[in-house]
């Protein structure tokens, strides 16, 4: 299971102490361009645009 949209610590304690392992959220980190994804990892992506 997922938890999505974690913002607080107040949740991320609480989904702790309820086995929850997995968890997504501004808590957890913010949303970023693909360029700086593709930096973390050590890949170029090659942007493309689609009509």
């Amino acid at each position: 299971m997922v938890a999505e949209g974690v913002e607080t610590e107040a949740q991320r304690a609480f989904l702790e102490g309820e086995a929850c392992e997995e968890m997504q959220g501004y808590l957890i980190g913010r949303p970023e361009p693909i360029e700086h994804y593709s930096s973390l990892i050590g890949i170029n992506v090659e942007r493309r645009r689609y009509a």
